[in-house]
């Protein structure tokens, strides 16, 4: 079982709108993202919301997905991921961590990432395009207690130095990876660059 967990629950000061319910492709961030990862067959999708999460949860509804509450989401996104942790099934043997900023990554870059982990299990993989590192990050749930662990202010970056041996790279063919959506400007640059969607 793999599972996925959409960190939502900041509060998009730097954009300037909220912006888990801004427009993209003729929905919201928040649903783009949720949609993309059920499209891609993960197990489980878990989201974790702080910021103004009931209006969250009512742009997510009649989705199968969990939703937790990260009421500590004001001390940073080091959190947000721990909520995450405690948060998905037992069961998972591995855990991707996506950002609801980046709703123009495509199910089929969940997709290859799972995919590749299946076949060659390792301790970490990342998405990657012309070898520089993106998201998502998929995380085995053996690094569980580390993630749980970690320096708030290091985040991420701690538990994946420490392994960086065991740390798969996963190429796609896209560099929508690289970037995510801070400032008005990137909102700017998705939209120009996003295709026509049906959806």
């Amino acid at each position: 079982m793999i599972s996925a967990i959409l960190l939502a629950a900041g509060e998009s000061r730097r954009m300037g709108e909220f912006k888990q319910l801004v427009s993209f492709r003729g929905k919201t961030f928040v649903a783009n993202c949720v949609d993309n990862l059920l499209a891609s067959g993960i197990d489980e999708v878990v989201v974790v919301t702080g910021h103004r999460a009931d209006d969250v949860r009512k742009a997510l509804a009649g989705r199968k997905i969990s939703l937790v509450h990260n009421e500590h989401y004001q001390s940073g996104m080091s959190s947000s991921i721990k909520c995450g942790i405690l948060a998905v099934s037992a069961d998972a043997r591995a855990c991707l961590i996506a950002l609801v900023d980046q709703p123009q990554i495509s199910a089929d870059v969940f997709r290859r990432v799972i995919e590749a982990y299946r076949q060659q299990p390792s301790l970490i993989a990342i998405a990657s395009s012309s070898s520089r590192r993106g998201h998502p990050i998929l995380l085995d749930m053996r690094l569980r207690d580390e993630i749980l662990g970690m320096d708030d202010s290091i985040g991420l970056r701690q538990v994946i130095q420490e392994h960086d041996r065991e740390l798969v790279l996963i190429e796609v063919a896209t560099e929508s990876i690289l970037f995510d959506v801070d400032l008005p400007e990137d909102y700017r640059r998705i939209n120009e660059t996003a295709p026509v969607s049906n959806e």
